[in-house]
């Protein structure tokens, strides 16, 4: 097809990129290898990752795990693998399962990963230990000609916006893009058999196993079948696919590939986006220097714990949505009503329960937030009590205190802003052009 043509002209490494791109992981290796930290002790250089596979795109990652022994502890793997990376690359210490350094060599974004070197994947010590036996098992299984529908796979994951398994995506890692065309034979095959997918869909190659996961899509990991390798795959993420890849079978654009980035709309185009909607409101901070991965479960936490508390006091959420821009964040959330009337009912045991009865008739018969007197409907006690708060805007601002915000977005909830009228300024204005814009990314 002339559109996947393109794209892979646009997005397969010319010979030139290949050159520079093998040649720079030759200089890593050699110079990891005859690093001061290196001395101090033994470990295997080995490349995993889409470079190793050859299914890169154009600017990829350098993935190069540090073997060792699995006699060394996990103490002395982790202090000799982080030194060899911080003196070998340009990079932060980052945290998965276990530390690594992320950042670039000579201008190839690089990870230098300490792992154990294990016979098989029963052995693993550590969450990424089975990483190189991923690596073997594409290499293994992957014809040459199917490297080229592996790169259309991941693009079009990228177009569409669930190409990746970190947190702030949910997606598809390259991994399981990999695994997907090994098991369809191809892109077009696979787009095509999306038609008969569901939510709960389970898929293998290689070793079948009983075991269950709970999760919008499981693939059975044919290195590890103790394990899913869509795990991270978000319920969004999986109809978003299904619904691209009948959707490109239908009418191919490119668009899906390299949609048109959303509109950045003005304030004045928000305020009037917004002015038949229920009531608003936007919360902002700043983005702490934390990885993504720690970042986006935190936010989504702050997120749905504001929601929760909202709605317990009746503050009813119709949609809401979390941010990153820049070095703020930013949280939008949309209610039914954003005040209630200052008494609300409240009910009470039912009156044959004596002892629960007269606890609940002795705290509110005299109490000076009853708005009436104890009454009996549907066999239970009832009463009109006094609303602690009658706006949204005062139970946020007295709240925020007691709310969990995750472990490192607590230490910012002095930066904490609310609005209940939207602001001009970028964070927003940003945020709000993207809520607003709920069109999928090949629609724009």
């Amino acid at each position: 097809m002339d559109i996947e043509k393109e794209v892979l002209a646009r997005l397969k490494p010319s010979p030139e990129d290949e050159a520079f791109i093998h040649d720079t992981v030759d200089k890593l290796i050699k110079t990891v290898m005859s690093s001061e930290a290196a001395s101090k002790c033994e470990f295997e250089p080995y490349l995993v990752g889409s470079i190793a596979k050859n299914t890169h795109l154009k600017d990829p990652d350098a993935d190069l795990f540090l073997l060792f022994h699995p006699d060394v502890s996990r103490e002395d793997l982790e202090k000799h693998g982080l030194a060899i990376g911080k003196e070998s690359i340009i990079g932060r210490e980052h945290y998965a399962e276990h530390p690594y350094i992320k950042g670039t060599f000579e201008g190839l974004k690089t990870d230098i990963v300490p792992a154990y070197k294990i016979l098989d994947s029963s052995q693993k010590m550590t969450a990424v230990d089975r990483t190189p036996f991923h690596t073997e098992f594409v290499k293994e299984n992957l014809d040459s000609e199917l490297q080229d529908d592996v790169r259309l796979l991941k693009a079009f994951m990228k177009g569409i916006g669930t190409y990746s398994a970190e947190a702030k995506v949910l997606g598809f890692s390259g991994y399981l893009c990999e695994l997907l065309i090994i098991k369809y034979d191809g892109f077009q095959k696979l787009l095509a058999e999306t038609h008969t997918w569901k939510k709960g869909m389970r898929l293998e190659i290689g070793p079948v196993t009983d075991k269950k996961f709970d999760a919008p899509l499981t693939f059975i990991d044919p290195v590890d079948p103790g394990r899913n390798v869509a795990s991270a795959v978000s319920t969004d993420s999986l109809a978003t696919f299904i619904a691209a890849a009948n959707d490109y079978l239908s009418s191919p654009d490119l668009k899906y590939f390299f949609p048109n980035p959303i509109k950045e709309l003005s304030h004045d185009a928000i305020l009037e986006k917004l002015e038949h909607r229920g009531s608003v409101m936007a919360i902002t901070l700043p983005k702490p220097d934390i990885i993504d991965d720690i970042l986006y479960p935190q936010l989504r936490k702050f997120e749905k714990n504001t929601c929760q508390m909202l709605s317990a006091s009746y503050f009813m959420t119709v949609k809401s949505a979390s941010y990153v821009i820049g070095e703020e964040m930013a949280i939008i959330i949309e209610l039914q009503n954003d005040s209630l009337p200052i008494s609300a009912l409240h009910r009470g045991p039912p009156v044959w329960v004596r002892e629960n009865a007269q606890s609940f008739l002795a705290k509110w018969k005299e109490n000076e937030n009853a708005l009436s007197s104890p009454f009996v409907k549907d066999g239970h006690w009832h009463v009109f009590v006094r609303r602690k708060h009658t706006s949204a805007m005062s139970l946020l601002s007295s709240g925020l205190s007691s709310l969990d915000m995750g472990k490192d977005l607590n230490k910012l909830k002095d930066s904490v802003q609310i609005y209940d009228i939207i602001p001009d300024i970028e964070v927003l204005n940003k945020a709000f052009s993207e809520y607003l814009d709920k069109r999928l990314s090949w629609n724009r």
